[in-house]
């Protein structure tokens, strides 16, 4: 794919300036639900793990069996293997940091819940009849960030030290993932995974281009509506020239799309680099925001909700002819 010529142009206003995000929340009132099962499970040394185990799993239930289970990988609590596999899980965190580094950057007296606590009134205001999943933290011992399940979702909280934390760059982590491992990325994190949960994209949509756009944007747009005092360049997990070049080209990335006839293509490498995460987006060079073509569904999806004032937020994620979205959206940037 040839790269994209692009000519300086004016600055576009972005879809906050399309679509008010800021919303009275000042008289709804949460319950941030969030346990420090690090706290707990950090502490035990292998010699006094099988006098700690029905503590444990008096406390957290089910919850224990999933973290040593699957999220650990350390085998059954009843198995012959269990405590030589948490013996080389407990001296690879202790080798590697992390159980002082969590003291140091999560320190137990931190109320981790106020982080959340301005997305969940969000969420209320937008859906105040639906429940949030539980936040646990944990210690995965660097394996995925986030780990959810119907009713839970997990944090690693050795993944959120920072981009800048040495075992990050060790351990080969790609510079532009390591831009979304800060703290303040934790409840970007959960809205993004309960977005992807709660809505699923419709198996009926055809897998093209314009709807793989109009799906990513649309779960951006949820993103925003819950967290729309958060930087854009993190909900995006941009730097902060990626998400100006995303927005001043956003026209001409568009104009690329439609003069190559690219949007009802379903060539699944093409989606791929044109609405994947990555550190650039192929076609259009190394200085561009990644997932270009997202931003444009992002832009489509803004379009339509600014046209169609009555459609709510949820109506919107319920929308499962995503090619209707475009339809209604007469976008134009």
């Amino acid at each position: 794919m040839k790269k994209l010529l692009i000519i300086f142009s004016v600055l576009l206003a972005s879809c906050g300036g399309k679509n008010d995000f800021n919303v009275d929340i000042s008289n709804i009132s949460v319950n941030v639900e969030l346990e420090r099962f690090d706290m707990d499970f950090n502490t035990i040394k292998p010699e006094n793990i099988y006098d700690s185990l029905p503590k444990l799993r008096k406390k957290y239930g089910d919850f224990f069996d999933l973290y040593v289970e699957t999220i650990a990988g350390l085998t059954s609590a009843e198995s012959s293997t269990f405590l030589s596999n948490y013996e080389d899980f407990y001296q690879y965190c202790k080798l590697n940091s992390i159980f002082s580094d969590i003291e140091k950057k999560f320190p137990k007296n931190e109320d981790l819940r106020l982080l959340f606590e301005d997305g969940f009134k969000h969420f209320k205001y937008y859906f105040p009849n639906d429940n949030l999943p539980k936040i646990y933290t944990l210690i995965s011992g660097f394996q995925e960030s986030v780990f959810p399940t119907d009713n839970i979702i997990a944090f690693s909280l050795e993944k959120y030290f920072g981009e800048d934390y040495p075992s990050y760059s060790q351990l080969a982590i790609e510079n532009y993932k390591r831009r979304r491992m800060v703290k303040e990325a934790l409840p970007v994190d959960y809205f993004r995974t309960l977005a992807a949960l709660k809505y699923p994209k419709d198996e009926k949509n055809e897998d093209n281009l314009l709807n793989e756009m109009i799906y990513k944007g649309r779960l951006q747009f949820f993103l925003k509506s819950m967290l729309p005092e958060t930087p854009d360049s993190l909900l995006w997990g941009y730097s902060d020239y990626q998400y100006r070049w995303a927005e001043t080209y956003e026209s001409n990335v568009w104009t690329y799309l439609i003069d190559r006839k690219l949007l009802f293509d379903t060539n699944p490498l093409l989606i791929r680099n044109l609405t994947g995460e990555g550190p650039f987006t192929n076609a259009f060079g190394n200085q561009s925001a990644p997932g270009a073509a997202s931003f444009c569904g992002f832009g489509i999806v803004c379009s339509f909700m600014q046209k169609n004032p009555n459609v709510t937020l949820k109506e919107l994620m319920e929308i499962t002819n995503l090619n209707s979205i475009y339809a209604r959206a007469r976008y134009n940037p």
